[in-house]
């Protein structure tokens, strides 16, 4: 298990003032406060007029990301897809950007890109990964997450059996905070995952919904929960908790960002 800090570059997009930024002015931020290793957040391709769906903006973008990364030193250890939300659906526009950002996150150098499952039904995610890996010209693992909800993939048996259909190709994302709020036994459920386990969401809450606080904001045991990774586990403890900043001030967010690093230490320590 790798012991340095790790987020998404969401730590503290969100503010009580409203004012969105994206991933350019963000990462700064983090590597000005001593994080070098960033997973990227390329669920901003959902916001209205990114500049990640458009051809000569987007090469701007990423251009700039790969200058960030020189400038600062950074390790961009994972990425995050866009998925369908706010009523959307995985057609071909869903599909396109997720492909678009399969496409950035390796120009970015990055190994694996997290994507959410579709649905509850193993057979159709099978044939999703299928399709998306045949009109994907190049060579990033895929990092399936398990879901917040029994009606959609959330057990270890189920994101395993679509992963075994696409040996050397895909891998587990295990984000805690779903697993705690589906009631699953988490040092079980990543043992399950063993081997397979290439990449993690680390948040908090208190097992009614998935509230993305930080760590010991909810009711994890971070004890038990740190022991199986430390045992099965060779990746980066990265965060996903970007609401607690929206309780906060945007001049603040220096303070959160430090909370955020200390907290890791303690999870490390345990």
């Amino acid at each position: 298990m790798q012991t340095e800090v790790s987020t998404n570059t969401n730590l503290v997009v969100f503010n009580t003032e409203g004012i969105m930024r994206d991933m350019r002015e963000l990462i700064p931020l983090y590597a000005k406060a001593g994080i070098r290793h960033l997973d990227l957040n390329f669920c901003e391709m959902l916001n209205p007029g990114s500049p990640l769906n458009e051809e000569e903006k987007s090469a701007e973008y990423i251009g700039k990301l790969m200058n960030l990364k020189e400038e600062y030193g950074l390790t961009f250890v994972q990425s995050h897809a866009p998925y369908p939300a706010r009523g959307m659906v995985m057609d071909e526009r869903m599909k396109s950007m997720i492909l678009k950002s399969m496409h950035y996150s390796e120009v970015l150098g990055v190994d694996h890109i997290v994507i959410h499952p579709e649905g509850k039904s193993i057979e159709g995610n099978v044939e999703l990964f299928e399709e998306l890996l045949d009109r994907y010209d190049g060579n990033i693992t895929i990092a399936l997450e398990n879901m917040e909800s029994k009606e959609e993939i959330y057990h270890s048996s189920e994101l395993l059996e679509i992963i075994s259909h696409f040996p050397g190709r895909m891998g587990i994302c295990f984000d805690i905070g779903h697993a705690n709020v589906t009631h699953l036994d988490i040092p079980k459920e990543i043992e399950a995952y063993g081997e397979n386990l290439i990449g993690t969401h680390i948040a908090d809450n208190d097992g009614n919904g998935d509230q993305h606080l930080l760590p010991w904001m909810g009711n994890i045991d971070w004890k038990k929960a740190m022991d199986a990774f430390r045992k099965y586990y060779r990746g980066y403890i990265n965060y996903e908790a970007m609401f607690y900043s929206r309780t906060k001030s945007i001049r603040e967010e220096n303070e959160v960002i430090e909370l955020a690093i200390e907290l890791h230490r303690r999870l490390i320590s345990l």
